[in-house]
């Protein structure tokens, strides 16, 4: 017999690895043909996740942002799960439709009824039960009581509970005499992602006791095939996050205040068959399976632009899962492409009509707003005693961009040093980016009172907030005017803040715009989109009259960048309604907003409104946070790597 040489064995072991992706950390499938016996049921998990509202119909620009496809949304997810449950009749199986949490939050259309709307379509899909994400707290645990009293399904969580609402832990499911357990998991990082108010009187329980808790109160009821529905995410890069959790794991007390994931769930606790998770938009097209207990965890991507689905054979006897199925050659995740699945031709214009009638542009009152109101000045702020200039002129409007990077970095420290240097700066209005806690954000409100806020609530990925002086500006209303499809600005839409700005008895409308635009990767191409939809968009408000606007914020990019490689081109090809007013000072290294490249990325935009304010005197720079605090080393370990940009606007006439 003839041998392979020693460099072809390696020439086919290397091509067994590389023609066989996700070998290592993730089981396509266990399935048996024995499986189809009648000692086995097969039961079709579908599953959604991170909806975010984003059922209607709409366009796959993260699929193909030049010529994207269709999607069907809802309407073609309802096709998918009546044909499914078509076949599962035929074929003697059965049918569970399972949700992930956050319902509602992230469009026009999932939040202008406070998810009502959602839920109404969650009945027509005959939905078996959903848990409660972290974002279904939008409006608070009453508004989450009332959504699960029209459900007709159970709204699953058994580490959360408060005075008034405590949802339902588990649910049995009986199918042809077999029984399956599900149990619901909310993070209970929640109240730090949100204000507190939205989370007030809720107690949320630690995951890991709560889960072992459940599997067994499931195993007393007879149950032997146990699902989590869990609210905890699968981690974006699973692989690397799981090798550095079980290179540092060594006792489950390392665990009591850890923000932890559902691949650690899944490792941690033994008798969970199978994870649905939610709680990240990180779909996976493979399921996950824990080398040491064998939970399978799978997720879909959200914004339903997906649905998933894995085969599940159990054990009639012993009610034991015995092994699964891909039902699609690339694994559990199928797209709603209208070429692939046809929509439901009524339930897609209901959809359409919700979202035209919640995402139209409208003109603002700006009558509505109430006279401000004089107020005490807050308690001076001194713990750093920070060196910093107070930046407050009379009839001025001071306006300020800042990118806090990751906020609060270094948690009370970072809150106690923003909050005093806004107070010293005492501008009238800050546009900040990149929170990463709702919950510290608000601590450091409570530091300034003299000052109100608006912030994000259709943020997948960061929030943005505007801060503005109640004394000097009156609050007319806000808005998130690119929520419904938000793909080309980061899952970040734009948060919009109307006032009248009032110094001795002068009124002024003024509109802010505060936005953080995509970083690499494809981050140019969604750049260009973002900038000509946000001009459209602003246009149409200049037809108005909406003339005095301000957009702020980190737009990612150089104004001096020339041609294709800059995606300002919207604006800068129409001087006659808007200019970039940092165009004076972008060029300048020395007053970089992100000095580490060097570059200057933070910009201030002014409608046509403002012109002639902006060259009667007015003033733009970038603050020097880094002489105030002694070093750069220092500022961007304990804020940010952006420095904050000043724009001052002579408002005198």
């Amino acid at each position: 017999m003839k041998r392979l040489p020693i460099l072809g064995l390696l020439f086919v072991a290397l091509m067994l690895v590389l023609v066989q992706p996700d070998i290592v950390d993730a089981q396509t499938s266990t399935y048996n043909k024995k499986f189809e016996s009648p000692d086995y049921l097969k039961i079709h998990l579908l599953f959604t996740n991170d909806l975010h509202g984003g059922i209607a119909p709409s366009k796959a620009w993260f699929m193909n942002p030049e010529f994207p496809p269709d999607l069907g949304g809802g309407a073609s997810m309802f096709t998918y799960v009546k044909e499914i449950r078509e076949q599962a009749a035929a074929e003697g199986s059965e049918v569970l439709l399972l949700d992930g949490g956050n319902i509602f939050q992230g469009t026009p259309l999932g939040m202008a009824d406070s998810g009502r709307a959602m839920i109404d379509w969650m009945n027509l899909m005959e939905y078996d039960a959903t848990v409660i994400g972290l974002q279904e707290f939008m409006f608070g645990i009453e508004n989450i009581a009332a959504l699960d009293e029209q459900a007709q399904f159970p709204f699953l969580s058994a580490n959360l509970s408060s005075d008034n609402y405590s949802p339902q832990p588990n649910l049995i499911k009986s199918f042809q005499g077999v029984k399956l357990g599900i149990f619901g998991l909310t993070t209970a990082n929640t109240p730090s992602k949100l204000l507190p108010e939205q989370t007030r009187g809720v107690e949320f329980s630690r995951e890991i006791h709560s889960a072992k808790v459940q599997v067994q109160t499931l195993r007393n009821q007879g149950v032997n095939c146990i699902i989590g529905l869990s609210h905890l995410g699968v981690p974006y890069q699973r692989e690397d996050e799981f090798a550095e959790f079980v290179d540092t794991y060594e006792d489950e007390s390392d665990f009591g205040d850890r923000v932890i994931t559902n691949l650690e769930l899944g490792h941690l606790v033994k008798g969970i068959d199978l994870i649905v998770s939610g709680g990240t938009n990180a779909g996976y097209n493979t399921p996950w399976e824990d080398p040491q207990t064998h939970t399978i965890i799978v997720q879909g991507y959200g914004g339903a632009s997906n649905i998933g689905h894995i085969v599940l054979y159990v054990h009639r006897k012993t009610g034991t899962l015995a092994g699964y199925k891909n039902p699609f050659a690339r694994g559990v995740l199928f797209t709603l492409s209208t070429d692939d699945i046809q929509p439901d031709q009524k339930i897609a214009q209901h959809l359409i009509d919700l979202e035209k009638a919640r995402s139209f542009v409208v003109k603002r009152d700006f009558s509505k707003a109430k006279s401000s109101v004089a107020l005490g000045e807050s308690t001076k702020l001194e713990r750093w005693q920070f060196d910093v200039p107070n930046f407050n002129r009379d009839n001025y409007l001071d306006v300020v961009t800042w990118n806090m990077e990751w906020f609060p970095k270094s948690n009370d420290s970072t809150i106690t040093a923003v909050a005093e240097i806004m107070q010293k700066v005492n501008a009238d209005i800050y546009a900040v980016q990149e929170i990463g806690s709702l919950e510290q954000f608000a601590a450091m409100m409570d530091l300034l009172p003299t000052y109100g806020f608006q912030v994000t609530r259709q943020s997948s990925f960061f929030d943005q907030a505007v801060i503005y002086k109640k004394s000097v500006l009156a609050y007319v209303g806000r808005e998130e005017p690119f929520a419904h499809s938000d793909y080309n600005f980061a899952g970040r839409p734009p948060l919009r803040v109307d006032f009248v700005w009032e110094v001795d008895g002068k009124r002024e409308p003024v509109s802010i715009i505060d936005l953080h635009l995509k970083c690499c990767g494809n981050g140019l191409e969604r750049r260009k989109k973002s900038v000509a939809e946000l001009h459209e968009y602003l246009s149409l408000g200049m037809e108005m009259g909406e003339e005095n606007i301000i957009v702020l914020g980190d737009w990612n990019d150089q104004i001096d960048d020339v041609g294709v490689i800059q995606s300002f081109t919207a604006f800068l090809d129409d001087p006659n309604n808007f200019r970039f007013a940092t165009d004076r000072i972008a060029g300048d290294v020395e007053q970089a907003s992100y000095p580490t490249w060097p570059s200057f990325l933070d910009h201030i935009l002014i409608g046509k409104g403002f012109f002639d304010e902006f060259e009667n005197n007015s003033t733009i720079q970038t603050l020097p946070v880094s002489d105030w605090l002694g070093s750069w080393e220092e500022y961007e370990l304990l804020i940010s790597d952006h420095r904050p940009v000043l724009m001052q606007l002579n408002m005198s006439h």
